[in-house]
């Protein structure tokens, strides 16, 4: 069930945090109620869950609750946050004279948006799935709220950066699935102009994801009755290469497109608990620091490489 908000704590209850959201179907301004939000151009209403804003339009992810995945995602996403999306974002934003905006999206339990924020940067995390249960004991929780990444409520131009990890092959599945359905592409290419859209002139779009043109997906559909990975034969629409992406962001006027290293994005923290699985992820690690060293950038969309990080740039600066 819907609850109001407590404004002593709820998501983007202070004025300042609202001002930067509108109506994800109209872009119009929004008047916010102790129980719902209602849009002044096209009237439309969204409700609070849980105290924060629920701007969904559209379908919801399909993920099933599930602590014990929450609490390994959990980890996951702290140690890329820590190791990986942090010093890339300073990298990349560090000479802003004013302080940077940033976007996750799909910020699931938002460990990320915890480790950001409190590094000084404005920073935003949404999310349209189960996950977001952990939302009411994050630090961050003043800068989380329920959206599709399709339908964004921001207005254009309002971030520096927008970052999402694995986000683009769950766009235009069948459930949680490897299988998409007829309208994955037209969905897919909806998510990319979004995010060019609150994305200002000169800022950077940050996606990762498992690597197409490799033959099989470590990172999707292993259980522990089958803990073999995936097999990803090329003709599989389910991941995306370095060329879909590009594909997907050019209409959304990004161009510059790089593929950057991915060294220290996993930690495989969970798995280097036993023996067994420290020798398992060897072979990936070896991967991960040839492909991220700059002798062996031209591997990084190559059919050796697992997992793949693009960067690109709207034009404009």
């Amino acid at each position: 069930m819907s609850n109001g908000p407590n404004i002593s704590d709820a998501s983007f209850a202070s004025a300042n945090a609202r001002s930067m959201l509108v109506c994800p179907v109209c872009h119009g301004p929004l008047a916010w109620g102790a129980e719902s939000i209602a849009c002044q151009k096209c009237d439309r209403c969204f409700s609070f869950e849980n105290g924060f804003p629920d701007l969904v339009v559209g379908e919801r992810f399909a993920d099933e609750p599930n602590q014990e995945l929450a609490d390994y995602e959990e980890e996951c996403n702290l140690y890329t946050a820590q190791h990986y999306f942090l010093p890339l974002l300073k990298k990349l934003l560090g000479s802003q004279k004013r302080t940077p905006r940033i976007l996750s999206l799909g910020c699931g339990t938002g460990a990320d948006v915890d480790v950001i924020s409190a590094a000084g940067y404005s920073v935003a995390g949404i999310d349209c799935g189960a996950r977001s249960s952990a939302w009411p004991h994050r630090e961050c929780r003043d800068r989380l709220l329920l959206a599709n990444g399709k339908n964004l409520p921001f207005e254009s131009a309002a971030f520096d950066a927008v970052y999402c990890g694995c986000v683009f092959p769950h766009v235009g599945t069948i459930g949680d699935s490897h299988k998409v359905h007829a309208s994955y592409a037209k969905e897919r290419a909806q998510l990319a102009l979004e995010m060019g859209r609150v994305l200002r002139p000169g800022g950077h779009i940050i996606v990762s994801s498992p690597n197409r043109n490799f033959p099989v997906d470590i990172f999707h559909g292993r259980t522990k009755e089958h803990p073999l990975p995936r097999l990803n034969p090329p003709s599989d629409p389910f991941l995306l290469s370095f060329r879909d992406y590009q594909q997907l962001f050019r209409p959304a006027d990004c161009s510059r497109f790089n593929l950057l290293p991915v060294d220290g994005y996993w930690g495989f923290v969970r798995r280097k608990r036993t023996f067994a699985g420290w020798l398992s992820m060897l072979p990936v690690e070896a991967l991960f620091k040839l492909v991220s060293h700059p002798a062996g950038a031209s591997l990084r969309n190559s059919v050796i490489n697992p997992w793949i990080v693009v960067l690109g740039t709207k034009v404009g600066a």
